[in-house]
This record gives structure tokens, C-alpha cells and sequence, in this order.
């Protein structure tokens, strides 16, 4: 989503930025950053919206590292909603802040508490950092906030989402009223709003409306499925589409359950995340799959947030998600940089049928009806079993068929530190047992095309600023 009309030397910024953009490969400045640095550099509260994939780290990295390159001091503070996020913003600022002379600590759950109280006694000059790990450092008295003259949100809905309200208003509570305060996210809520209004001094407003309700270079596909249908469709989808793909859930034992049926199918290729891992095993697995090793990740909607990948080709949703917001930031790891990209989503009927209208009302479309149920005699009049879209995926000659024995134990390694205890029976996904020359008789999913709105956007947000 580059800005071609506005080039970055007109920005206002230093040649010597403008030198670092150039090396980190920046050549034109996004929606976002062309409309939120002038607004940063001269010291207004920015409440901006954009989309995942738009930008918005640097939107607010460049022109921080700017205008305090040349003081000594804790004068930045950012807070990040997970652990993956913090460290990737961490980084950002290191890249940009580094040639400069400032120092970055990063404080994240999962981290030693020690070598992070080191690092915060060394004066840096900015602070990234999750909510509750630095209420910790707080409690102990490794750090103060008397000083800091910018804060910045980062993702403040999953922070909100997440439960850290009490932290932030704990954090909020030491930083002088006297500051810039940043705000930026991919989608608001009432939640989001009673935070700034609280915690911001008459924000500039920043909104890329245009990929907020609307994604037009991904191809979206909606697959009416019983549950025990998801994981052929998923088998299906992966031998159709050869490139890397994201697979969301919405539990973590469900991320390994799914990654557990796709071993024993045979696909060797996945790997997943989940908060109950040790940091060290997330952060591995995500480096893998970054690297090509795996190009299947299975994921949650606060573990899948903090992976910045350019090039994923398909987004599953395996699990319609909770909140229609959440279906915006998913399929929004697809499709970037001028890419198409395809997303598709498992839903099952008489389930997830308000869920899907949901997604379609913030999307400003008139989303799809499930279809009726279909009788056994209902398919008996037509003259036997409905037709299917295929006779089930190929069978894999290295392994048991997508709906084998499920006490096979999988055949790639569970990630090391997962304790996650196996879902109880009857939460397992129903497998059929039929012999293998016998296709078990199933009900064809129902594939719709995703209407796409070809413009829009959440009009509340701006109503919001003009009271």
C-alpha cells in the first residue's frame, strides 16, 4: 500500500534519515506513514487506523527516532500486546535508532527478569514493552516513568481485548500528563475509544478507510462444513495451493489438535504456536516457517499477530473467529505488497451463521445464508449420495488418509516445552473409520465467493472526533 505521489523527502525529515529509509528498503512511503510523520514530527497526539501489513510500525518509528535522536534520557515508552509484537517493534527502533546512538530495552513476559532490570538501569532511550511484564518491573522498582514524553499504543485493540485495561491505567497513572501520545491499530472499539479519550490531548485523526472494510486483491471463499468435514477441506486447500499459508484456530489446544490430524495425514510441512509454549519454542518455530522449512503455520488470533510475514499466500480460517474484527486482521496476512492472495473460511451451518452476518455487516456486504440442512431421504430422492466437489483428497502413500486412526502418533516433533494437555474425547473431531477402498458418504461442502464491497469504512470512527 505505497503512496507513489509522495515521495519521502517531503516528509520533513533529516538526510540522514532519509539515508536509513533508503537502506532499509523503504522506497515509498505507505498510506499510514506519508499521513501520520508530519503529524508525529510536530508533536501532535495521532490517533491513527490502518490495516496489518500497512506500515504503522514505522509510521510512528521514523519520526520518533527523529525528533529525539539528539537527547539522552527514557524519554519513549511502547507498549506492545504480545511478546512477538514487542520484540518486532523493538527491533524496528533498533534498526532506525542504532546509526543514531539509541538504545533500545525490550521487556516481554517469558524473558529473564534479571538481564531486563540490566538493561533498564542502563538508561535507555526507549522502552518496548507488554502491558503486564512491565507493571512487574514496576512493582520491583526497576524503573520509573517520571521522564517519558511519548507513548505509543501499539495494536491497542488486542491490547484491550487482551484484558490489560488495569495495566495500562497502572502505567498511564506514572507517565506525565505533559506528553505525545500515539495510538495506532488496525480496528477500533467502544473499548478503544474510552482509552483515548482518556489518555489522549485532541488527536489528529489518521484513517486508511480503504482496507478497513474492504481487501480487494484477496480472494475470498466462505465453505459451509460440517466439523468433521474441516480437515479434508484444509487437506484439499493444501494440495490445490502449494505456497506458505496461515491457519487460524481459536484455542490453543486446538491449534496442536489440528496440527496433530494434519501429522497423521502425512503433511510433515506444519508447525504451530500457542501461548502455553516456552518463548524460545515460539520464537523457533516461527524463524522456521519464516525460512521455508514449514510453510503451513497454525496459529491463534494473538499468536498469528505478531508474525510479519510479507509473502503468505493463503489464509484458513479453520474456526470462524469470535469477533468480526478479528476476520479483518487475518486474511489481512495476505494479499500485501501488491500480491493476490486467497482466504478462505470453514463455517459451519446452524453454528456459525451469526458470526458469518457479523463479518459481513463490518464489511459493509450482505454476507451468505447457510444452507438447509440436507435429510438422508433428501439425498435418496435425487437417485443416492450428493455429488462432492472431489472424491476426497489423494491419498497420501506415506501415510494414513486424512480421517485415519487418530491414536497414530504424529509424524513431525512436537514443538519442545508444549504441555498442553489432549483435548477431552468428545472434543475431538469425528473421524470416520470406513475401510479404504469404502469413500465414507459426506455432504458436499457448500462454497460461496465472499462478497466484496468496493469501498467503505467504519463511519463511527470519525463521528467519534467530531463531538
Amino acid at each position: 500500500m505505497e503512496n507513489a505521489d509522495t515521495p519521502w523527502n517531503s516528509l520533513g525529515l533529516s538526510p540522514e534519515m532519509l539515508e536509513q529509509i533508503e537502506k532499509a528498503g523503504y522506497k515509498s512511503p505507505s498510506l499510514v506513514q506519508a499521513q501520520a510523520i508530519p503529524l508525529i514530527r510536530e508533536g501532535f497526539d495521532v490517533l491513527a487506523s490502518s490495516q496489518t501489513g500497512s506500515g504503522k510500525t514505522a509510521a510512528f518509528v521514523i519520526p520518533i527516532v527523529e525528533k529525539f535522536k539528539n537527547k539522552n534520557g527514557t524519554y519513549i515508552l511502547a507498549l506492545s500486546p504480545t511478546r512477538e509484537i514487542a520484540q518486532q517493534t523493538g527491533a524496528v527502533f533498533e534498526a532506525f535508532g542504532a546509526p543514531f546512538g539509541l538504545k533500545v530495552a525490550v521487556c516481554i513476559g517469558g524473558a529473564s527478569l534479571p538481564v531486563e532490570k540490566e538493561a533498564l538501569a542502563s538508561s535507555p532511550h526507549i522502552i518496548v514493552a507488554t502491558p503486564g511484564r512491565l507493571c512487574d518491573h514496576l512493582e520491583r522498582g526497576n524503573v520509573w516513568l517520571d521522564f517519558i514524553q511519548c507513548l505509543i499504543f501499539d495494536e491497542a485493540d488486542r491490547m484491550l481485548e487482551m484484558g490489560f485495561a488495569k495495566q495500562i491505567d497502572t502505567i498511564t497513572e506514572q507517565i506525565p500528563k505533559e506528553r505525545q501520545t500515539l495510538m495506532f491499530s488496525a480496528t477500533f472499539s467502544t473499548a478503544v475509544e474510552k482509552l483515548a479519550r482518556a489518555a489522549m490531548n485532541k488527536p489528529k485523526e489518521v484513517v486508511i478507510a480503504k482496507s478497513e472494510t474492504t481487501t480487494p486483491k484477496i480472494e475470498q471463499k466462505l465453505f459451509w462444513v460440517s466439523e468433521d468435514r474441516k480437515l479434508r477441506e484444509l487437506i484439499h486447500i493444501l494440495r490445490q495451493d502449494p505456497g506458505t499459508m496461515f491457519v487460524f484456530v481459536n484455542a490453543k489446544e486446538r491449534a496442536y489438535q489440528v496440527w496433530r490430524l494434519l501429522s497423521n495425514a502425512g503433511f510433515d510441512s506444519a508447525t504451530y504456536i500457542h501461548s502455553d509454549l516456552p518463548q524460545e519454542a515460539r520464537e523457533q518455530a516461527v524463524a522456521e516457517f519464516k525460512s521455508g522449512k514449514y510453510r503451513v503455520i497454525i496459529a491463534t488470533d494473538v499468536m498469528g499477530r505478531g508474525i510479519d510475514v510479507d509473502d503468505v499466500a493463503h489464509v484458513v480460517n479453520y474456526d470462524v473467529p469470535r469477533e468480526p474484527e478479528d476476520y479483518i486482521h487475518r486474511i489481512g496476512r495476505t494479499g500485501r505488497r501488491g500480491l493476490t492472495g486467497h482466504a478462505s473460511t470453514f463455517a459451519i451451518p446452524g453454528k456459525d451463521d451469526r458470526s458469518i452476518k457479523a463479518i459481513g455487516k463490518l464489511r459493509g456486504v450482505e454476507a451468505p445464508d447457510a444452507p438447509e440442512p440436507q435429510s438422508a431421504d433428501s439425498r435418496n430422492s435425487r437417485g443416492g449420495r450428493p455429488p462432492q466437489r472431489n472424491q476426497g483428497p489423494a491419498q497420501n502413500s506415506r501415510g494414513p488418509r486424512p480421517d485415519g486412526d487418530r491414536n497414530q502418533k504424529p509424524r513431525g516433533p512436537r514443538p519442545e516445552g508444549d504441555r498442553s494437555p489432549r483435548p477431552p474425547r468428545e472434543q475431538r473431531p469425528r473421524q470416520d473409520h470406513a475401510p479404504k477402498h469404502v469413500q465414507p458418504q459426506a455432504t458436499k461442502p457448500a462454497e460461496v465467493a465472499m462478497p466484496v464491497k468496493k469501498a467503505g469504512f467504519l463511519d463511527k470512527i470519525k463521528s467519534f472526533f467530531k463531538r
